[in-house]
């Protein structure tokens, strides 16, 4: 099992961290929204209160013996604090919300309530929710916070009717504390809800990952060489489907490259056992002194060299099969590739007194040039090998539109009919009489399909009869394009001519 690399984190745990964080983040907002929302009606709620106590004094104002009086009704003294202190009332505070209150004329003189109120200074406006004189402010008593309401009120006096303020407050910790009260249960309740969904967002991630889970074990209880396609489960999961058919690729791929493996290792068994087998048997005879020493290491020599050719084509034939790597695709003029390529086997036209003509343009072609060097080499080779000493063959490259042509062309004895039908099958041969083709052809088709081309080797027919062999490769001009089969009834060699 593959180990679990440093800080990776399982998908239960990032739907739980991308879930929960937004969530809890939501949760804060709404929280101290909440807190605002309630301060703002406990606020608007004991104003009212506030306002509604401040009338209720007015009216227990009266004039008696010349002067203005207040008295307080039992309950209402449970209510107001008396003038004991401010200190005794903050202890109730923590407790209860304990009202003060001050009476006094519009010049501050005091009437009634609590001397350590200040008296409210100049002249409040018409509320426009109560419709009379009122102020709502907040103030400092005795180092606390206390929100006062004053209110104007018009009272009979012995001098006339006069006006008074009626000064009611209470400590702004209670509104406080119940707003507080409000935010603390509001979060105790989210944060429930929150670990409620975070359990559920698990549960419903475990389940939701056993199918992947099972594929896992199926996967872990596999043997190397069980290349088959994975089965999809009827019960599976859609966002499931991609992956086990991108698995299934690649078990094709693993499949397909296997097998080229294994073909690959056969042909070359196939191939190789008769040379080793005949090398085997010319030293044997050399150590007995069957034939001749120079004799035997000649023909040791020879077989060699036929050995290595067989190797090389083996392994070209292998990379043919393989996919083309992107660091061999490359820009290149495809007439310098040919000239290079008929420099080097100069000496071998000039050694069989073969005439060779070349005509090509120049030519730029993407692609990956050593697999159109490989086929132009082993069909001039082939060419030159079956073609008589003193015969004539030649190379040319020709560009038509889309398409880009390179044909080799003899005028040798041409393909049998058999050869012909045997032409692409590996370690196929003939003689020079009935022309054969090995196991160079079918690497050079392999090399032609790599290249996104096909090869077509066709015998030229002059009124019925062979006058020789084109062997032509078909390329696309742009990387990507088609690649156009040829006009066998009109070959390289006569459209030279008639050019």
């Amino acid at each position: 099992m593959a180990e679990r690399p440093r800080g990776a984190r399982s998908v239960r745990q990032r739907l739980l961290l991308w879930l929960a964080l937004p969530v809890a983040l939501f949760i804060l907002v709404d929280a101290w929204a909440s807190y605002r929302a309630a301060l703002d009606t406990a606020q608007r709620a004991f104003d009212r209160l506030l306002v509604t106590s401040a009338h209720a004094l007015a009216d227990l104002i009266r004039l008696e013996g010349g002067a203005l009086q207040i008295t307080l009704p039992h309950a209402a003294l449970e209510l107001y604090g008396d003038e004991a202190g401010v200190a005794e009332r903050q202890g109730d505070a923590d407790t209860r919300s304990r009202m003060i209150y001050r009476v006094s004329y519009l010049d501050g003189e005091y009437l009634a309530g609590e001397r350590a109120v200040a008296p409210y200074q100049g002249l409040a406006p018409v509320h426009p929710r109560y419709g009379v004189r009122l102020a709502l402010y907040g103030t400092q008593l005795a180092g606390e916070p206390v929100r006062m309401a004053a209110l104007w009120q018009p009272v009979e006096t012995h001098e006339g009717l006069r006006y008074v303020v009626v000064q009611v407050g209470e400590p702004s910790a209670y509104r406080g504390r119940i707003a507080r009260a409000i935010l603390w249960q509001t979060l105790a309740r989210q944060a429930l809800l929150l670990a409620v969904l975070l359990v559920l967002i698990w549960c419903v991630a475990t389940v939701a990952l056993r199918p992947l889970r099972e594929f896992a074990r199926r996967l872990e209880v596999r043997t190397a060489a069980d290349l088959q396609p994975v089965a999809v489960q009827p019960q599976a999961p859609q966002e499931l489907l991609p992956v086990v058919s991108a698995f299934n690729g690649l078990l094709e791929r693993a499949r397909d490259a296997q097998a080229a493996q294994q073909r690959f290792v056969a042909d070359a068994s196939h191939q190789l056992r008769t040379p080793l087998a005949v090398l085997k048997l010319q030293a044997h005879a050399g150590l007995a002194r069957e034939v001749p020493e120079r004799e035997a290491l000649q023909q040791v020599a020879a077989t060699i060299e036929r050995t290595s050719r067989v190797v090389q084509q083996l392994l070209t034939w292998n990379r043919a099969r393989s996919a083309v790597p992107r660091e061999q695709m490359g820009r290149i003029d495809l007439r310098d590739l040919l000239e290079e390529v008929a420099v080097e086997l100069s000496p071998l036209l000039a050694a069989r007194h073969q005439a060779f003509q070349f005509d090509a343009e120049p030519c730029s072609w993407e692609g990956p040039g050593w697999m159109v060097r490989e086929i132009a080499v082993n069909l001039l080779h082939n060419a030159m090998s079956y073609a008589a000493e003193g015969g004539a063959l030649g190379l040319r490259l020709a560009r038509t539109g889309r398409e880009i042509c390179i044909a080799v062309y003899d005028d040798g004895p041409g393909l049998s009919a058999q050869m012909e039908r045997d032409l692409f099958v590996p370690f196929v041969s003939g003689d020079a009489r009935a022309r054969g083709a090995g196991l160079g052809l079918a690497i050079c088709r392999d090399l032609a399909h790599a290249c996104g081309g096909r090869l077509q080797v066709c015998n030229r027919r002059v009124d019925g009869v062979v006058h020789g062999l084109d062997a032509m490769l078909w390329l696309p001009a742009s990387p990507h394009g088609p690649a156009a089969g040829c006009d066998a009834s009109k070959s390289p060699h006569e459209r030279a001519q008639h050019r």
